[in-house]
């Protein structure tokens, strides 16, 4: 297809009106979502009517249609002085809003070459089936091929899994990093920027950690009070602690060089640097205008690559539970069963607990709001990996639970941070479990630090491959629990990980969701919208 619209289109609302019913004709013979269409004819025509405004009426314009390696793409040609609509302000097309919340389906970019402002806008073809349903139909091809595998050929499946598997996971997993590094440190500087002013930043940030480490410090409370009447009490003293480690895992905090948080998308570091460049932007005022623009920029490059990497999220999973049954790591369930199963129970009673709180509080149906955040969950659950669900999660923050495109970043990345529920099951069921394991007579001093330790250590655990493993180091030392249960523990928590990344990132949706709610920040009839 290849059709171009040039019946003399000009900036006058007539011309505009016409162009945009030639448009309609055209989409009814093009097979893209419903909702993409509409959003597209919505889109162009704020566009056009920005352009009225902005330039003369007697400015010409034109359209072309073409289909481009499996997606639709409309091009605007507009003649006269360079003007990007795609600027924020009070519009729906923003950069930060309609091009992230809606990644996977439109992309939208402006240029401005030889005195011509080009408009594009690329929208992928309507979907026999949908993005849950692509996911599960990749789970269930990398389950028969792993278990075909070690059918066929169980002596070399570990090695399949570790030469060929795993090295393309691997990669794939790198390039969504870089991505999403560039996004989650975009989104942080430029939330800050259009804040406003620093008093506002600083009320908006303090609710947000506040909000996030009380309930991470209730969520650890409550499993340690369920697991207290199980333990074994004696007249043992505490083991004393020892605060170098600690002090040790603070400095972590801080990055070495410029590039070390996009190499090892630490999101700790990419936060303390995208808020520090976000407070000195604000500060700046207009003279940052310039630099905002570039940030907006790098922001849309890393979204629309996102757009293309996300065509191949289910190959990914697939090959991801290939690999994890290629492994067979299931002996380790039989060592630790009861741990698998408090563990479990934990997370699943704060799954259900937090989409009651939200159904009840903001009014929407369960099955609707699951529905919602399903997507996120499965590539959390099926990857263990926050970076592969980032930008399913955005998307899902900003285009189906309604929160403003300018809060939801901001949130999502403090909270990443901060807020990990999963975490706080994991450590203390591990430490408590583990003490009746060894056969360790504990006091209720030593209840108290295996209490405190696991809160903060939820709080502190660094968001890179192996950080959890650095804070069970820490948690088992203090208490005095062993390394040889630790090596065995670490392992288990290789297949826990799955779960706790899943439960944090859904957590941390629904906690944004109430937040949001709390500082008007959140469309609820989007939210309440099937």
């Amino acid at each position: 297809m290849d059709k171009v619209l040039q019946e003399d289109f000009f900036l006058d609302a007539k011309s505009i009106e016409h162009a945009i019913e030639e448009t309609d004709k055209i989409l009814e013979g093009v097979s893209i979502d419903s909702k993409d269409e509409l959003r597209l004819k919505l889109s162009l025509e704020e566009i056009l009517l920005k352009y009225k405004d902005e330039l003369p009426e007697k400015t010409p314009f034109s359209l072309r249609f073409t289909t481009f390696f499996g997606a639709f793409r409309v091009l605007l040609r507009i003649n006269g002085k360079m003007f990007d609509p795609t600027v924020k302000d009070t519009s729906t097309i923003s950069v930060l809003g309609s091009l992230m919340a809606h990644a996977d389906t439109m992309d939208m970019a402006w240029h401005y070459r030889s005195g011509v402002n080009l408009v594009t806008f690329i929208i992928a073809k309507k979907q026999k089936l949908s993005f849950a349903l692509h996911l599960m139909l990749g789970i269930a091809v990398g389950i028969f091929a792993g278990y075909l595998i070690r059918f066929v050929a169980p002596g070399v499946a570990p090695d399949i899994a570790e030469k060929v598997i795993n090295p393309l996971t691997n990669s794939f997993t790198g390039l969504l990093c870089v991505m999403a590094t560039l996004m989650c440190f975009c989104a942080i500087s430029l939330g800050i920027v259009r804040m406003g002013d620093i008093s506002t930043f600083s009320t908006v940030g303090k609710r947000m950690i506040r909000s996030f480490l009380v309930v991470s410090l209730i969520l650890s409370l409550l499993n340690t009070a369920w697991l207290v009447p199980g333990m074994r009490f004696g007249m043992h003293s505490i083991v004393a602690l020892d605060l170098f480690d600690f002090w040790k895992l603070i400095l972590g905090f801080i990055p070495n060089n410029v590039l070390s948080p996009i190499l090892e998308f630490n999101s700790v570091h990419i936060v303390i640097v995208g808020i520090m460049f976000g407070i000195a932007m604000l500060k700046m005022g207009k003279k940052a205008n310039e630099l905002t623009t570039v940030f907006d920029q790098v922001n849309t490059v890393a979204i629309m690559s996102n757009g293309y990497l996300n065509r191949f999220i289910p190959v990914y999973v697939g090959c991801m539970i290939c690999s994890q049954i290629l492994t067979n790591q299931r002996h380790l369930v039989q060592d630790f069963a009861q741990l698998f199963l408090i563990v479990f129970i934990g997370e699943a009673v704060t799954l259900i607990v937090y989409t009651l709180i939200v159904s009840f509080r903001l009014k929407v149906r369960v099955s609707v709001l699951v529905k919602k955040l399903f997507s996120a969950f499965i590539i959390s659950l099926s990857t263990a990996s926050v970076s592969a669900a980032f930008f399913t999660t955005i998307d899902t923050l900003i285009g189906k639970l309604g929160i403003e495109e300018n809060y939801a970043p901001l949130a999502y990345n403090l909270g990443g941070v901060l807020f990990r529920p999963g975490y706080c099951i994991v450590f203390t069921a591990c430490s408590l479990l583990t003490a009746n394991h060894v056969g360790i007579e504990v006091t209720w001093a030593w209840i108290f630090a295996a209490f405190f330790l696991s809160f903060v250590l939820s709080v502190a655990t660094p968001p890179v491959i192996g950080g959890s493993t650095v804070c069970f180091s820490i948690l088992f030392s203090q208490l005095g629990l062993g390394s040889d249960t630790l090596a065995l523990i670490i392992s288990i928590n290789a297949i826990l990980e799955f779960l706790t990344v899943a439960v944090n990132n859904y957590c941390l949706q629904c906690q944004i969701a109430l937040l949001a709610n709390s500082c008007n920040k959140i469309n609820l009839e989007t939210l309440r919208g099937a």
